[in-house]
């Protein structure tokens, strides 16, 4: 009975802890889309800090209207 008590509580701890890895994962990669977006429209004399907030704001759908967008 204990030893499934501790299996069950393990088996959350793991859960959450993957959880929280891919949101981390998810964070990490959408602020370096961000930062690539950014660069970029700064390449291309576009107004790149509005670039870099629409896709912080809106992640992958921001960086295609960008991609279809951008001179």
């Amino acid at each position: 009975m204990i030893f499934q008590e501790t299996i069950q509580k393990l088996m959350f701890v793991i859960t959450w802890f993957n959880v929280i890895i891919i949101i981390v994962i998810i964070c990490v990669i959408s602020i370096a889309i961000a930062v690539w977006v950014y660069n970029d429209a700064k390449k291309r004399d576009m107004n790149a800090v509005v670039w870099l907030l629409i896709v912080l704001l809106t992640s992958c759908v921001g960086c295609i209207i960008y991609l279809i967008v951008r001179e």
